[in-house]
C-alpha cells in the first residue's frame, strides 16, 4: 500500500527564538518589536521572556524566519551577531527553505503591510515634546 502523507497544520508550526541587541535608552525594546511581529500575517504567538529575547510560534507556509528578522531589521531592530546566533540563524533558514520550495514569500509585501500597520496605530499629530514657545526658537 501507498503512504499518503497528510501535511497537518501542526507540522508546519516553528516556535523560534530570536536574540536582539538592546539598546541602554530603551528598556521596552524587545516589548516593541513583539507587538511589531504580533501584527504580522501567519504569527501564531509571540513571547518575550528577556529584555533581548523573543520567542515566535508561527506557521511556515505564511511566513518564513528569514522574513521575520528582515522585518525587525528594516524597523531598525538589531539582531545579535554570535557565532552561535548566526550558525542556528542559516540553519533555521536553510530548514524552512527545503520544507517551503512550493511556498511563496515576498519580504516586500509583509515589509509593506507592517508599516501600514504601524503607521495606522501610531499616534498622529504634533509628536514634539518641547512646549510650545520652545519651538519657535529651535
Amino acid at each position: 500500500p501507498t503512504q499518503r502523507y497528510d501535511w497537518s497544520v501542526d507540522e508546519k508550526m516553528r516556535q523560534r527564538s530570536i536574540w536582539l541587541v538592546e539598546p541602554s535608552q530603551d528598556p521596552g525594546y524587545a516589548d516593541s518589536a513583539a507587538d511589531l511581529l504580533r501584527n504580522a500575517r501567519g504569527i501564531i504567538h509571540v513571547q518575550v521572556p528577556r529584555s533581548d529575547h523573543l520567542l515566535v510560534s508561527y506557521n511556515v507556509r505564511e511566513i518564513k524566519l528569514q522574513i521575520l528578522e528582515a522585518l525587525l531589521t528594516e524597523f531598525g531592530y538589531t539582531l545579535r551577531t554570535s557565532l552561535v546566533c548566526r550558525t542556528m540563524r542559516a540553519l533555521c533558514y536553510y530548514i524552512e527553505d527545503i520544507e517551503c520550495t512550493s511556498c511563496k514569500h515576498d519580504q516586500a509585501e509583509y515589509t509593506r503591510d507592517a508599516f501600514i500597520t504601524r503607521y495606522l496605530r501610531r499616534p498622529h499629530g504634533c509628536r514634539d515634546r518641547r512646549p510650545e514657545y520652545l519651538r519657535r526658537y529651535l
